[in-house]
């Protein structure tokens, strides 16, 4: 290509030419700042390394951190048994959250989960630390946790492999959502949970960790090198054989399954949060097995000192309860939530289900009853509570402070599942038997059916339970139910040491508020003599629990406001021998 030579035309810009040489002079003296220059990239390293790395830090001081994992362990971790506590503590002690954004994740997402369950202990040890000028209320340290949980997960935390603990970070921050009353991230997070639970297989028997999982693996990975599909040194480590693996993902199923199936006695369809029926081909997991953390190892499970009760039966016990509505949510799924279709088959599947519940109580040990309360109980009672303070958000109601020796957390931990363990049952059954009665009345209508027809049906149906009958019509048998729900939450009321429900508060008082609303619901010409009378008096047992659970964030609670509802509270019981 021809090049025409340049020719200036006219006088020179004298101007222009300073500012051209002094530019030329300044790139000259400075090729060090230039992006390939390797002073450059030193810089930029240097830079880098400045920068803090996210560690526990991150989310409140070490003295803090270790009094709120303590708590955790030991009044969430009963109702909540994961992770596997001696791992967890040793991956904590050898500083691993500088290592693993996971494990961070998992560490902000517990703490959270504790703060915004039990806001009380946490705001007292925050006091104790004189830390208040950093964490002047709750909701705080909650948002704290959740954003550096987000930060650690990272912007592409679902295109890595996804791991038990993903799903325990998942379902943690659904749960503070929901105890933050934020229920659209609570949703969004259960369905997460769901999903990562389903990708990992969670769901099935032979779930990972399981010989039969490992085995499928070798034998796929044997399978792609011999097609040649992927090169031998190309092939991802191997999965081995995991006892605490296969526990943490069988506790894991069953929260999940027990939290999805609540949600659907409080109003959620089955059809937005679901978990697929057990079939003969996929039956559910097994339950947890009855070992405390510390007899549970990687290779396997040490037996524990004989007369020793685990701290999994109580939660065991819980999931019973919710393992026996497993056929009524897939009854919902089928025919739609309280959708007639085949009656039949509807009534016998909801009186079964309910036989179910009801047995649940007759199988555990007695400690679980309210009727062999432990001494501890009583110990609680007499202890000297902290004062209420400042920017409380929560139960007003205060958990005492007790000395963590292992004979006193495992007492505690049986209370707290006791109380939890009543309130799923009760909220079960009135939801079985407000189900069967929308059912039931739609069945009259649309067939035009007469009650004396009704109980001729049922007297006589074949594919009833006969233990439900016990010789009378199902219509008496869900009418005694219903006294006998009544009764049974006056029991529950009666024994009820409030210290012991702030672990899962607004689960436990949704879970009894339910149960009231069900019982009120009931049409008038149904209440016996007896449910008339105690209707209002129970009214005002559950308003009295509900209302300890409207205290917002930044909401200022006077000095000795505590005292005030404890008595409060003793005085609403004084009438409860009239009643029982």
């Amino acid at each position: 290509m021809f090049t025409r030579p340049s020719k200036r035309r006219g006088p020179r810009n004298r101007a222009a030419d300073a500012i051209r040489e002094e530019l030329m002079s300044s790139a000259a003296g400075n090729d060090h700042s230039r992006p390939s220059s390797p002073t450059y990239a030193a810089q930029t390293l240097a830079s880098l390394a400045q920068q803090p790395v996210p560690s526990a830090d991150n989310i409140c001081p070490p003295a803090l951190l270790h009094r709120f994992i303590d708590d955790y362990f030991k009044f969430i971790h009963p109702l909540l048994p994961i992770p596997h506590e001696p791992s967890f503590r040793a991956a904590l002690a050898a500083r691993e959250d500088l290592n693993s954004p996971t494990f961070l994740a998992l560490l902000a997402s517990m703490i959270g989960c504790l703060v915004a369950s039990i806001p009380r202990r946490p705001r007292q040890h925050i006091l104790d630390l004189q830390m208040e000028a950093a964490f002047p209320n709750s909701g705080i340290l909650i948002e704290r946790c959740r954003r550096t949980a987000l930060e650690a997960r990272g912007s592409a935390y679902l295109d890595r492999p996804q791991t038990i603990e993903d799903a325990m970070i998942a379902i943690f921050q659904a749960f503070i959502g929901a105890y933050s009353w934020h229920w659209d991230i609570c949703r969004l997070y259960m369905g997460q949970c769901v999903t990562i639970c389903r990708v990992l297989e969670i769901h099935k028997r032979d779930g990972p960790g399981t010989e039969a999982a490992v085995q499928a693996a070798r034998a796929a990975a044997t399978n792609a090198i011999a097609t040649g599909n992927v090169r031998e040194d190309m092939m991802p480590p191997l999965p081995k054989t995991d006892v605490v693996l296969q526990e943490l993902c069988k506790r894991m199923f069953w929260i999940l399954f027990s939290t999805v199936t609540s949600f659907q006695q409080l109003g959620v369809s089955a059809r937005e949060l679901n978990i697929p029926p057990p079939t003969a081909s996929e039956p559910y997991p097994d339950l947890p097995a009855e070992v405390d953390d510390a007899y549970i190892t990687p290779q396997g499970t040490r037996p524990m000192p004989e007369g020793e009760v685990p701290r999994l039966v109580g939660f065991n016990a819980i999931m019973q309860v919710y393992k026996a509505c497993a056929d009524v949510s897939a009854m919902d799924v089928v025919y739609g939530g309280n959708e007639l279709s085949n009656w039949p088959q509807q009534r016998a599947t909801l009186v079964r289900a309910l036989d179910s519940v009801e047995g649940v109580l007759g199988i555990i040990p007695s400690m679980f009853l309210f009727g062999s309360k432990s001494s501890s109980n009583e110990a609680a009672r007499q202890q000297n509570y902290p004062l209420p303070t400042q920017g409380y958000m929560g139960l007003g109601v205060l958990v005492p402070f007790q000395n963590d020796e292992p004979n006193e957390r495992k007492r505690t931990a049986i209370e707290i599942q006791k109380a939890n363990l009543y309130g799923a049952q009760l909220a079960t059954r009135s939801y079985l038997l407000q189900k069967y009665l929308i059912l039931s009345d739609s069945f009259q209508a649309t067939n035009d059916v007469s009650n004396s027809q009704m109980e001729d049906d049922e007297t006589t149906s074949a594919d009833v339970p006969p233990a439900s009958k016990n010789g009378a019509t199902i219509a008496d048998y869900l009418v005694k139910g219903r006294d006998n729900l009544i009764k049974d939450m006056l029991e529950l009321f009666q024994n009820l040491d409030l210290t012991y429900i702030e672990p899962n508060g607004l689960s436990f008082t949704n879970r009894i508020n339910q149960a009231r609303l069900t019982l009120e619901a009931t049409p008038p010409d149904r209440k016996t003599d007896f449910h008339r009378h105690v209707e209002k008096y129970l009214q005002r047992l559950v308003d009295f629990l509900v209302n300890t659970q409207r205290v917002g964030p930044g909401t200022v609670e006077g000095i000795g406001e505590e005292e005030l509802r404890a008595r409060q509270w003793a005085e609403m019981l004084q009438p409860m021998k009239n009643y029982i």
